[in-house]
């Protein structure tokens, strides 16, 4: 019997069951192969800043852009500026570290790193006010699924929002922020620690040690995002909605001491 009988006899249903074999022991194999990796600094030396999403200008203003936002390396730490010209807009300022390589949905990722808001106004503190500081950890699948998987958390700092100091994270069911936890706001450091396993769908949040509940999310990104795998650890700042006030403050968060340690899942 020649192999193409052979195969004909063998039916669809053993067939089926023959490749998801071989494919399971081909994808045993490459988690194998894999090696651990591991990545830190003391200040954001290297990382991107590009502007988010979280922004706002009012009709006869300028448009919010790059040029509204700076992230300076200091060697001890850097400073995430959002609105450096305290124009009367709301400004986003990401800025986040990217690897990129076909393997990283089989790899667990462990993140963190420590923050602070030097000049935010609180009791203590007569500064300035802000809107948000924000984090997350996601891969981005851009040659299958075209989503971006992980978690993503804020931190509520409009002492006009009645949500103030609230911690919120992604909700997948009602495509919103929630608010999970609560931390009073002030100028010191807080360590932000993030985990993610694509393979069993488990996402851990923790702040100041304190785990934080938290979704892995599925979001669709725009068409113009690329096809290729990527994981980001980001963190961001988001400066004051101006309302209607002729100017707006800069925000500023300080981060230092990130690390980023990948595991074959």
């Amino acid at each position: 019997m020649n192999r193409r009988t052979f195969l004909g006899v063998m039916g669809a249903t053993t067939l089926s069951a023959t490749t998801l074999s071989m494919d399971r022991a081909l994808a045993q194999e490459t988690t194998a192969a894999l090696s651990p990796m591991s990545l830190s600094g003391t200040d954001l030396a290297g990382w991107e800043t590009v502007v988010g999403d979280g922004i706002y200008a009012r009709p006869g203003v300028a448009a919010v852009a790059i040029g509204d936002m700076a992230t300076i390396d200091y060697g001890t730490h850097s400073a995430l500026l959002a609105n450096v010209n305290q124009r009367p807009i709301m400004a986003h300022n990401i800025a986040f570290n990217r690897l990129i390589d076909d393997t990283l949905f089989d790899y667990i990722h462990d993140c963190s790193y420590e923050f602070r808001m030097p000049n935010l106004d609180t009791p203590t503190n007569p500064g300035v006010k802000a809107q948000t500081v924000e984090g997350g950890l996601f891969v981005w699948d851009g040659g299958a699924t075209r989503r971006d998987y992980g978690l993503g958390f804020q931190w509520v700092l409009n002492p006009w929002d009645p949500k103030f100091g609230s911690i919120q994270t992604w909700s997948m069911s009602n495509a919103a922020w929630r608010t999970t936890g609560f931390i009073e706001p002030d100028n010191a450091w807080h360590t932000f620690e993030a985990s993610i396993d694509h393979n069993r769908n488990e996402a851990t949040l923790l702040l100041d040690g304190q785990e934080i509940s938290s979704a892995y999310t599925r979001r669709q990104k725009p068409d113009y995002w690329g096809t290729e795998t990527a994981a980001r650890l980001q963190v961001e700042a988001i400066s004051l909605d101006p309302g209607s006030a002729a100017s707006a403050p800069t925000h500023t968060v300080d981060v230092r001491n990130w690390t980023w340690n990948c595991t074959p899942a």
